[in-house]
């Protein structure tokens, strides 16, 4: 399936169109959730029924396997990732190239890093993890792996401890001292923004490569593409395995939806896993994130059955936690909205795109809004109007043109507010601010 067609699938799901339709109705209304009274339990003097161990021990098996605070570690909790995976043992383990694992956020690129070293560390490798901080130059990004790296005896202590290492002497230090096959695997090396410090990096890939070391390395990042995330030289690309995290297939989402309300003791009813899958555009964080709060509105309902509503509801609430954490991006989102008319399936499609690869450009918003809504309402001045009406939330830190959502976990949320998903919790917060306020002045004279 080419990406146009994909796309269009997508945005099928995402909003209901019909087959081979272009119109992407302006709204979804979703069902208003229903404010439900909390049962009073005694702080003293009464036994808590049979039953709330039970629900106690569901609702926390919900967070445990709809868990989206850490990654994947599991290979049996890894969805659709079986050809990455392959494609990384061949290229790192076999070949003994270096890798890059690039993608957007919540893409899975660090679930996928992990359950990789767990395989390469049953084939004999020593796999190391590591965090890249902001700032960090080429010895702020190895010198913490140097106290679990496999050197030979006594080598560490001639490690200068108050001078900063540079590439000849990682390079060095790596060839001469280190003797088995060793994997050094650095997350969120896109927060290194120091053109030098990439520079550097690729340097010292391809310094290793030319040296025959047993230590390899695999770099993680949120990016669109290799140049994204390292200044490769075109003499390293030769000995470098560029992984792209691409959004994972509808299927394979439902998959893992199923499987998480499985293990929570719970089932989707199909409209449910379908309206989640379609909300997530591929993405597992925003997959399990939504699955568990329709799957949490499903247990506190007494349910075992997930069901449509406790999806949209879900969804509803996803977005206010969403809101609460990012509130100028949210009502960045609102503005673009309130004053899109026309142009709202356009800024839709400007969060599906970000969704399937971070950066967006003129050229591709253009394509793909001309090809879905034809010329007028997705052309080239229909993306001016769009791209300016999202501006606050864009950020051009990579080449010029290539603008991504500085907030890259929002591009979902921005869909979900174009096809109406309503933020529902500030307003049953304030019926039951209202509640609570009467009860508490029934009898205070005023």
């Amino acid at each position: 399936m080419g990406w146009t067609e994909r796309l269009q699938h997508w945005l099928q799901g995402l909003f209901s169109g019909e087959p081979g339709g272009r119109r992407i109705p302006a709204r979804l209304e979703y069902d208003e959730p229903v404010e439900e009274e909390a049962p009073l339990v005694p702080i003293s003097g009464g036994r808590a029924s049979s039953a709330q161990p039970a629900i106690a021990f569901r609702r926390s098996a919900v967070f445990a396997t709809f868990n989206t605070a850490v990654p994947v570690s599991d290979r049996h909790g890894l969805a659709g990732r079986k050809n990455e995976l392959a494609r990384l043992i061949d290229a790192v383990v076999k070949q003994r190239k270096h890798a890059l694992i690039y993608g957007a956020r919540g893409s899975g690129k660090t679930s996928l890093a992990r359950v990789f070293g767990d395989l390469a560390d049953e084939a004999g490798c020593v796999a190391l993890y590591g965090s890249a901080s902001e700032g960090a130059d080429v010895d702020g990004l190895f010198r913490p792996f140097l106290d679990e790296l496999p050197l030979q005896r006594g080598l560490a202590a001639s490690i200068p401890a108050d001078k900063p290492l540079g590439i000849q002497q990682l390079a060095n230090l790596f060839v001469q001292g280190v003797n088995q096959r060793t994997l050094l695997i650095v997350d969120e090396f896109d927060r290194v923004a120091a053109e030098r410090t990439r520079h550097e990096v690729a340097s010292l890939l391809k310094l290793l490569t030319d040296m025959h070391s047993a230590v390899q390395i695999v770099l993680v990042g949120i990016a669109g593409n290799v140049d994204g995330l390292l200044a490769a030289h075109p003499s390293l690309r030769r000995h470098l395995a560029a992984q792209p995290v691409a959004p994972i297939e509808r299927d394979e989402l439902a998959g893992l939806l199923r499987l998480c309300a499985q293990q929570a003791g719970l089932s989707f009813e199909e409209d449910a896993v379908q309206t989640i899958v379609s909300a997530a555009i591929g993405s597992p964080y925003h997959a399990r994130l939504f699955g568990m709060h329709a799957a949490l509105t499903a247990e506190a309902a007494g349910r075992e059955r997930i069901i449509l509503a406790d999806a949209q509801k879900g969804l509803a609430e996803a977005l206010a936690e969403w809101s609460d954490l990012t509130p100028d991006v949210c009502r960045t989102f609102e503005r673009a909205l309130g004053q899109a008319g026309t142009l709202r399936g356009m800024i839709a499609l400007a969060g599906v795109l970000a969704a399937h690869a971070p950066i967006l450009t003129f050229e591709r918003l253009t394509a793909a809004g001309t090809d879905l809504f034809g010329e007028e309402l997705g052309g080239p001045n229909a993306v001016d109007r769009t791209i300016g009406l999202i501006a606050p939330a864009l950020t051009e830190d990579g080449m010029p043109g290539e603008l991504q959502f500085a907030d890259s976990l929002s591009p979902q949320f921005l869909v979900l507010m174009a096809n109406g998903a309503a933020r529902t919790r500030q307003t049953a917060s304030a019926a039951r601010d209202t509640r609570d306020a009467r009860e508490l002045l029934q009898g205070v004279g005023l």
